[in-house]
């Protein structure tokens, strides 16, 4: 059966990310992250502090992964465990993607679980959400120094917009990781993962009532359709959010299980099809002829002002 990725692909999501790619100044920041070598540095960050795992290594973890790549049609990535005690996972890397697993994650999530997580992480591979997970990152996390290089390469006033634009295309995109992860798992599965993400108690996970939990999204999302003073509540409730609430996740989760689309892709095999344009106007041309060559991909080139040592992903992950 072939697929085509916009089937997949949440409505909130494709139109989000419509929106981010019309800003035009986004071609210039792009290049701007990868002369900084952006990518790169996380990577080497990554493979310098956490443990890769394989075959070898945690292979009761690493072995979940492979049957889940090879049925989504993309290679397998790398696949580290952070041993930070509090729950999240989160794919990053343009040029060479990885996977990331806290210990506080493997510690709260078991076998099935744990298999709607990383295809969930696999999902933000197979819909092409890497490239803008780096830049979000980048900008996010860099902190000040490279928003003021920026600013200074394109201007505060084409910062803001581009800010606000990865803001809502983060929770959006998260919304079609979840489809794939439900591709998997049984939605009821995904619930109690994002309720033990969330940090409810395991006696609590155990017995809560997922469908009015749900409802409480849909409640929360209502506020859309309401008064105007709802409408601004749920634009500032949602403003600096990188990711859906729970609730909502777990409402869209459960409404995506009931089309036939979810039905098909779990129980046909699938080969995915994407659009003949690539994604990503291009991949912002291949985000710019990889930064004009990368500059080599040279540390030297990051400003003085940015610690590496600081540089950590808290923008993406399976958890806000």
């Amino acid at each position: 059966m072939i697929m085509n990725i916009n089937e997949i692909i949440h409505p909130e999501d494709a139109k989000a990310l419509k929106a981010l790619k019309s800003i035009p100044a986004l071609p210039t920041v792009m290049e701007k992250i990868f002369q900084y070598g952006y990518d790169e540095i996380l990577w080497s960050e990554n493979v310098t502090t956490n443990l890769r795992l394989s075959e070898a290594q945690m292979p009761e973890v690493f072995n979940r992964l492979p049957p889940i790549c090879e049925r989504l049609g993309i290679p397998v990535p790398e696949l580290y465990l952070q041993m930070s005690p509090l729950p999240n996972a989160w794919t990053s890397g343009h040029k060479k993607v990885y996977i990331v697993l806290t210990l506080g994650l493997i510690r709260r999530v078991k076998n099935e679980e744990l298999d709607a997580v990383l295809a969930h992480e696999c999902g933000h591979i197979l819909c092409q959400h890497v490239l803008y997970q780096t830049l979000a990152n980048a900008i996010f996390m860099f902190g000040d120094a490279m928003a003021d290089s920026l600013i200074g390469t394109i201007g505060n006033a084409a910062m803001k917009p581009i800010r606000q634009a990865l803001l809502v295309w983060s929770r959006a995109s998260e919304l079609s990781a979840d489809r794939v992860a439900c591709i998997f798992s049984p939605a009821l599965t995904l619930s109690k993962v994002l309720a033990r993400m969330e940090l409810i108690p395991k006696a609590i996970v155990e017995t809560m009532d997922f469908d009015a939990w749900s409802q409480q999204g849909r409640d929360y999302e209502a506020l859309r359709k309401g008064s105007a003073w709802n409408k601004i509540v749920h634009w500032l409730s949602d403003s600096d959010a990188t990711h859906p609430y729970a609730p909502v996740r777990v409402c869209e989760a459960m409404k995506w299980e009931k089309t036939e689309t979810c039905n098909l892709l779990r129980t046909a095999p699938f080969t995915i099809e994407y659009d003949t344009t690539k994604s990503g106007t291009k991949q912002i041309e291949e985000t710019n002829a990889e930064a004009k060559d990368s500059k080599n991909w040279n540390v030297s080139n990051i400003t003085k002002n940015i610690e590496i040592n600081s540089i950590i992903p808290k923008f993406k992950g399976f958890k806000k």
